[in-house]
């Protein structure tokens, strides 16, 4: 576990990362007031993401839902905000899927306690390693293989491997370059056997070579997986929910 010092050095990191990406006062990081954001990737015209830490909620959305979004939330307190049917009742019939809420947990070398990584390794295009990835999609729920990163075209997938059997899948996610996030996921038949640990550690161990944190995400309901991350050195800083809005066909924006 994480020292009190360490913690807050990963708290401050944060502050910093999340006011320079999002262009938002370091202050809304204390308080609980509702603060809208415009996405820093002009591209990503269907995702919105809240984002809980501590007592504020940030709400990071397309460009052209900023002026729509800040009205419909402006008399409503962040923790009414943060949450699933709420925001069912602010997009309607444009959402087309939420994903959440995921626990946020970061690691910076001073933090991290690595595992033994089992032989985790990047997987390549040939058929074995893609045929495996296969078999283990259709071992698990959509959602899943969504919410461990799968789906992202830019995510670097990785595997650990029994007996030529892939057990254990990661994503590596960048964001502008930088390994940015972290996403595990095991095989049914061969969890709680320390795999999923093997892939966090490698990936975690990865990520620290190019940044000075890498961020774990996990579905907040998933006690296991959050215990796991706080044992390599995670730290929480908070809690975020994904929106995925539908889209006209031709990308231009979602369709409300």
């Amino acid at each position: 576990m994480a020292s009190s010092q360490a913690a807050s050095h990963i708290h401050q990191l944060l502050d910093e990362h999340w006011t320079a990406t999002l262009n938002v006062e370091q202050s809304v990081w204390r308080d609980a007031d509702v603060v809208v954001a415009s996405h820093p990737e002009p591209s990503h015209t269907d995702h919105v993401y809240l984002i809980r830490r501590e007592d504020s909620c940030i709400i990071v959305v397309p460009q052209a839902l900023v002026g729509s979004t800040t009205i419909a939330c402006a008399s409503w307190p962040s923790a009414a905000v943060f949450d699933r049917a709420f925001v069912r009742t602010l997009y309607g019939d444009a959402v087309s899927s939420i994903h959440g809420p995921f626990w946020l947990g970061y690691a910076t070398q001073d933090t991290f306690h690595p595992v033994d990584s089992r032989g985790a390794r990047l997987l390549g295009e040939a058929p074995p390693d893609q045929d495996g990835l296969s078999a283990m999609r259709t071992m698990v729920s959509e959602n899943e293989w969504i919410d461990a990163g799968f789906e992202i075209p830019a995510a670097q997938a990785y595997g650990c491997f029994v007996d030529d059997e892939l057990v254990c899948a990661g994503t590596l996610t960048p964001f502008r370059g930088v390994p940015a996030n972290i996403g595990v996921l095991t095989h049914p038949g061969h969890r709680n056997q320390g795999f999923g640990a093997a892939m966090l550690s490698a990936l975690t161990a990865k990520a620290l070579s190019h940044s000075p944190a890498a961020q774990c995400r996990v579905l907040d309901e998933n006690g296991a997986a959050v215990r796991m991350a706080r044992l390599l050195g995670y730290v929480e800083d908070g809690r975020s929910l994904e929106v995925v809005l539908q889209v006209h066909p031709s990308g231009d924006g979602f369709r409300g």
